[in-house]
């Protein structure tokens, strides 16, 4: 299913209920997202945690089989900063979180605690192989939400944090 140039993924997403101990090593960003009104587009700022300069993208994610939230069709274009700021006036959504990069059971995750509106929201996310279920959740996770719309980038840009409790 991949396509010239989308890059299928398959993603499992968790509610987080208590945030683990980070320690003082761990790599992580912040992450500014512009989800653009009447369209499937994400405008990203990238601003690594400590030193490196932002990394702008341009986004797009599908899912092609309705059946089957996990599959993803994920589509990513570098921007130079004029290019970031000029689509920046286009209409849309905000969102901002911080993006943890975590390992467990020899495999890497994305810990993502939103800022903002969103403040006390964390969601943990793996990217997976497909029919591949051998990733136990860690034990500060709730239950996965993989399956559910309200917990994507897209609805949570719109949504307040009273809409996702």
């Amino acid at each position: 299913m991949e396509s010239k140039y989308a890059r299928l993924e398959y993603e499992r997403r968790w509610l987080v209920t208590q945030l683990p101990d980070l320690g003082p090593n761990v790599e992580g960003s912040h992450i500014d997202d512009r989800y653009l009104c009447g369209t499937t587009l994400r405008l990203r700022r990238v601003t690594p945690i400590g030193n490196g300069p932002p990394v702008y993208k341009l986004g797009q994610k599908v899912r092609p089989d309705p059946d089957d939230s996990r599959q993803v069709l994920h589509t990513t274009m570098y921007l130079t900063a004029d290019e970031y700021t000029c689509l920046s006036r286009l209409a849309g959504f905000n969102l901002q979180k911080m993006r943890y990069r975590l390992a467990r059971e020899g495999r890497t995750f994305s810990l993502d605690v939103f800022q903002g509106k969103l403040s006390g929201l964390a969601l943990l996310e793996i990217e997976t192989e497909p029919g591949d279920t051998s990733f136990t959740a860690p034990p500060f996770v709730d239950r996965e939400v993989t399956g559910e719309e309200r917990y994507t980038g897209g609805w949570l840009a719109r949504a307040s944090n009273e809409s996702i409790e």
